[in-house]
């Protein structure tokens, strides 16, 4: 009805399912254990919002908008997971390129309050059950992170599960001791197109 503001919301609303295609296609794609732990961390952070809204049973503030329970904002606990795990990934594990890291920390910062603010405009959340979904993703976010830090690094679970023959088949990998994989991998391109060059 000419809402541009509305447009621009609703198609925010979707960032959250752009992120799990996106998540996955890196499972997929790159088969780093890096994205598997994310994308399984916000699959389990998912499950809990589901738990969470089936015991509190809060109904939303538009009973026709959504399917399901209201408290809390699955969009917003997935949203924060997702930004709270991003920042604090890059700011412990990459350590070159600042700019870039510094533009990619603010855009999901960007990108949490859009969805966030998304919410409530277009009547699906009221505000308490957008910030209740926030504060609950950031509480998953810092757990997963010191579950995959303090219990699965740690417990040296990685390096075994690299070593069974599943993942030597499908390539899983960890790049994790490298501090910046995409210049380190742009490098070796840049060395191999230059080897086939000079032959």
């Amino acid at each position: 009805n000419g809402d541009n503001v509305g447009m621009l919301f609703a198609l925010a609303s979707l960032i959250p399912i752009f992120l799990v295609v996106m998540e996955a296609t890196i499972v997929l794609s790159r088969r780093e254990i890096a994205g598997i732990l994310l994308l399984a961390g916000q699959l389990t952070n998912e499950t809990f919002n589901l738990v969470l809204k089936v015991i509190i049973q809060q109904e939303r503030p538009n009973l026709h908008l959504g399917d399901g329970y209201g408290m809390p904002s699955s969009h917003s606990q997935f949203m924060t997971f997702f930004v709270v795990y991003t920042v604090v990934y890059l700011e412990t594990h990459i350590s070159t390129n600042e700019i870039h890291k510094r533009a990619v920390q603010a855009g999901a910062i960007a990108l949490g309050l859009l969805v966030m603010i998304s919410r409530i405009y277009l009547g699906y959340h009221t505000a308490l059950q957008v910030v209740a979904g926030g504060l609950i993703g950031v509480c998953s976010g810092c757990f997963w992170l010191w579950f995959v830090e303090r219990a699965i690094y740690a417990s040296k679970a990685v390096d075994v599960a690299l070593d069974w023959p599943i993942c030597k088949w499908l390539l899983i990998r960890d790049s994790r001791a490298a501090p910046d994989i995409a210049l380190a991998e742009y490098r070796l391109s840049r060395h191999a197109t230059n080897r086939t060059k000079s032959k």
